[in-house]
């Protein structure tokens, strides 16, 4: 996939702005508070319909205005192919619509139509923070690459909701027990397709790593949301007095952890933050090839803050990695300079854009 057009109207500080993409790299630069990061997150809510730095959809609407409204047109990855589709999403208090050929849609129809990668300023929680992260980067591969990934996590959350409910209202422990059977079968089919799909994913992270930190020293294991010495039903057999204590189920995929080792240390305590940057850029490429190769679609990468934590060598190994990524990004720099760019490549024809006081402009094309 690739965006053909946004256009965005009444959006953070922007009265409105249309931005034309080229096919590869698309370098939004300018000051800081200029509207750089806006710019991202118009195309986040165009293929997400949602934020990825405001709590409540409705502080994406500028001041003044009752809503705010981005339009996108997405293409195949191939030129010459099926003309852009049109979708659109409105923000309006606090509720968000999304339509597609003027048509009403949902939010999981444009996620799959316009699968997108987000490298941002809070990536550091993916190795600081809580399993929750790791859990949703691994998911998300998962969402576009395993066709029964989302139905099966639906149906585990729906038992898993169930339970917790009847452990919170105090039911019977034969009550309680009765959504055990689908939550095994749905929790444990997950793990299996969480484990396979990252034994091919480490493999992918591994060769995205060299191109950045000419190092692939690196392994990602999953570990059960259970004691792994026993199956899932046993789990929550022997837990059932702790789960009734709390209120929660405790044993699950719900809880797995995706540890990550750099080079033979934990990635959370030993990884600087410069490194972080270029290991998490790795693994969302490793992610986004395996769903082109599997959905021939290439999900858009949106990196936010080109120059944050990185040397100008590492910038240009970076930009080097996305001039051979097969999709489209989008990259906000403060400070660009021309001459980050690899060259003598064909794949490293770009586009770059000023954005200044809530106004866009492209400035070269190369």
């Amino acid at each position: 996939m690739r965006i053909a057009r946004v256009a965005a109207e009444s959006l953070r500080r922007f009265e409105q702005f249309r931005l034309d993409p080229h096919p590869g790299i698309n370098i939004l630069h300018g000051a800081n508070a200029a509207g750089k990061t806006s710019v991202l997150e118009a195309i986040y809510l165009a293929t997400r319909a949602g934020s990825f730095r405001a709590r409540r959809v409705e502080e994406l609407i500028r001041e003044g205005q009752s809503l705010a409204r981005v339009q996108i047109a997405l293409a195949e990855d191939v030129s010459g192919g099926a003309p852009a589709t049109p979708w659109s999403v409105l923000v309006q208090r606090g509720e968000v619509q999304v339509r597609r050929l003027g048509e009403l849609s949902n939010r999981k129809e444009l996620a799959e139509a316009a699968p997108v990668a987000l490298v941002d300023r809070q990536l550091h929680r993916v190795f600081e923070e809580g399993p929750v992260y790791r859990r949703r980067y691994l998911d998300w591969g998962l969402f576009y690459v395993e066709q029964s990934f989302f139905s099966l996590w639906r149906r585990y959350e729906r038992a898993l909701r169930q339970r917790n409910q009847a452990l919170r209202q105090r039911l019977s422990p034969p009550q309680i027990a009765a959504w055990d059977p689908e939550l095994v079968v749905a929790g444990e089919a997950l793990q299996a397709i969480r484990r396979n799909h990252l034994k091919v994913l480490e493999g992918e992270v591994r060769l995205w790593l060299a191109r950045l930190l000419d190092t692939d020293r690196i392994s990602l294991q999953l570990v059960a949301g259970w004691d792994e010495s026993l199956d899932l039903q046993s789990a929550i057999s022997l837990g059932l007095a702790g789960d009734r204590k709390m209120g929660f189920t405790h044993a699950g995929p719900h809880r797995a952890e995706l540890r990550l080792r750099f080079q033979e240390r934990d990635a959370r305590s030993f990884v600087s933050r410069g490194q972080q940057k270029l290991l998490a850029v790795a693994m969302i490429l490793a992610q986004a090839s395996l769903v082109a190769r599997v959905r021939q679609n290439s999900p858009v990468i949106l990196l936010d803050d080109l120059e944050a934590e990185l040397s100008q060598d590492w910038q240009r190994r970076l930009l080097a990695a996305l001039a051979d990524y097969p999709g489209q990004s989008m990259v906000t720099s403060l400070e660009w300079r021309v001459g980050l760019m690899p060259a003598g490549n064909a794949s490293t024809a770009h586009r770059v854009f000023h954005v200044e006081h809530g106004n866009l402009s492209a400035t070269d094309s190369v």
